[in-house]
């Protein structure tokens, strides 16, 4: 009985032995590396347009169609296209969605009237300039299934901030804006050259008034009219994702 045991134990040794060797002689294959984790915080950086319609902007009536001098009035109120350096900056709350904030460097805005004949013999047209700067809140949902091109889609609010006169114009003292909110559409795409650098173009569209508001010179009279923007904002630069 004692030799059947010992026989057997040999043989479970020589088993185990020779299922040792084999298993050494088998090539190791390494685990497939973790795909990268998503980027929680993102940034763009560029150059940036605001395209306002041209004469588009309705004055509303007032002391501006109805100016104290013999023969004058301004049928609307021109912008000329602001450029600036736009700044983005958003935060994932998962890998597709994010909450953003957008705004820029404040540029000038200048009003410039149209359908003022007194402008021929002044020799300007200009109504008056301020600094301002539309600042977004947005949400937004980005799509991350398509390699590098990575394009989203984003809604959201408006508030128009007046940061103070610079000049005034024709006819009008003291011009400003009053401050105001609005409602932004938004569409871009972004394309990662790495991991966390890339490149972008964004357009939003913003549906936004505000007043515009002065005192005719020299007759001291105060105006407040409204003011249509509605501008297209375009932008392109640097992605930055980490």
């Amino acid at each position: 009985m004692k030799g059947t045991l010992r026989l057997c134990a040999v043989a479970l040794m020589a088993v185990l032995g020779a299922a040792r060797v084999n298993a050494a002689d088998l090539p190791v294959v390494a685990p497939a590396p973790l795909p990268p984790p998503s980027p929680i915080f993102y940034l763009h950086v560029g150059a940036l347009g605001a395209f306002f319609n041209v004469n588009a902007q309705s004055t509303g009536g007032g002391f501006f169609n109805n100016l104290p001098l013999p023969n004058q009035h301004i049928g609307n109120a021109a912008i000329r296209p602001n450029y600036t350096l736009g700044l983005e900056a958003g935060y994932f709350i998962t890998p597709n969605w994010a909450l953003a904030i957008s705004a820029g460097v404040p540029p000038l805005l200048h009003a410039k009237a149209t359908g003022l004949t007194l402008a021929s013999t002044t020799g300007t047209d200009l109504l008056g300039s301020v600094r301002w700067g539309p600042a977004m809140g947005l949400v937004q949902y980005h799509v991350t299934n398509w390699g590098a091109f990575q394009p989203y889609a984003g809604i959201g609010a408006v508030y128009l901030l007046d940061f103070g006169n610079i000049a005034d114009g024709l006819l009008v003292n003291n011009f400003g804006i009053t401050q105001n909110w609005g409602f932004v559409l938004q569409a871009g795409a972004d394309y990662m050259i790495t991991q966390n650098i890339g490149v972008f173009v964004d357009a939003k569209k913003l549906w936004l008034s505000t007043d515009a508001t002065g005192t005719v010179q020299p007759f001291g009279i105060p105006i407040r009219t409204h003011v249509q923007l509605d501008p297209w904002v375009a932008s392109t630069g640097l992605t930055l994702k980490f």
